[in-house]
């Protein structure tokens, strides 16, 4: 087996590892070998610092130090297996990226984002997404993976993280739009014997739609679906009340009284 593809298998059946995150370590090593044009086995440390400078001209300080730290995993992964006698990454120092501020919406461009949706089954169905993103501060792949036996469960009231194993509340307003998409709307979507509630919706179907909802509302920066979950997460980090979790209610109900998205 190669290489790269030994250490993927190691990473996936060790760590568990997500696909996504299993994606990312290939993809990030690619990367590497690309530049390198090179036996991975005869890689010395120059070659790391060379790589480093590459990188600087392309890609921002996370994603830089991200590929590094893949690149270093690799490595030590080689030299614990004894495939080499020093590790090529050895001295190599990478500083922490500055903090990124978090980009977030307007409550104003997110009204309009929600007006912009179509009045078809797939229109409702982005409307609730938005909706679902900005309430829970879940990622869309929680949102996609929510389950109709879930929902029936709690009553309509709870979304269940599976990957935390836990339940979040969502608002009344929420909660009833929510079923009323299920019960009305739905089935026009989805397989009948599906139990997800998004069952043949994907990331990037939602990503595109959502950034095409945003031109089409008069969004003229790029927007990503990343800033719905920011929006009231930053409201609470900058908030000055000491309770989060009480503010973080006060400011749903807000949210919803002055009419994100109604008709």
């Amino acid at each position: 087996m190669r290489l790269l593809e030994s250490f993927i298998k190691y990473k996936s059946d060790s760590k568990g590892l997500k696909k996504e995150t299993l994606d990312l370590y290939n993809g990030d090593m690619k990367d590497f070998q690309e530049f390198i044009v090179k036996d991975l086995l005869e890689v010395n440390n120059d070659d790391i610092l060379k790589y480093i400078e590459y990188l600087k001209n392309s890609y921002q300080p996370n994603s830089i130090l991200r590929k590094i730290s893949t690149v270093k995993t690799f490595y030590r992964y080689l030299l614990e297996r004894r495939m080499i006698d020093d590790n090529p990454t050895d001295g190599v120092v990478m500083g922490r990226a500055p903090e990124k501020e978090l980009e977030t919406l307007e409550l104003w461009e997110i009204n309009n984002i929600l007006d912009s949706c179509k009045k078809d089954s797939k229109g409702l169905r982005d409307r609730l997404v938005i909706k679902l993103l900005v309430e829970t501060n879940l990622s869309i792949n929680d949102i996609l993976k929510v389950r109709l036996s879930d929902l029936e469960l709690f009553s309509y009231g709870f979304i269940f993280n599976e990957d935390k194993g836990e339940k979040m509340k969502i608002s009344e307003d929420l909660s009833e739009e929510l079923e009323l998409y299920v019960k009305e709307t739905r089935q026009t979507l989805v397989p009948a014997k599906s139990n997800l509630v998004f069952s043949g919706f994907s990331r990037q179907s939602f990503r595109a739609r959502f950034m095409s909802l945003g031109k089409k509302s008069g969004i003229e920066r790029e927007i990503t679906p990343n800033m719905l979950r920011n929006t009231l997460k930053t409201m609470v980090k900058y908030n000055d009340e000491s309770n989060e979790e009480q503010f973080l209610l006060e400011l749903k109900e807000k949210y919803f009284k002055i009419g994100i998205g109604d008709d």
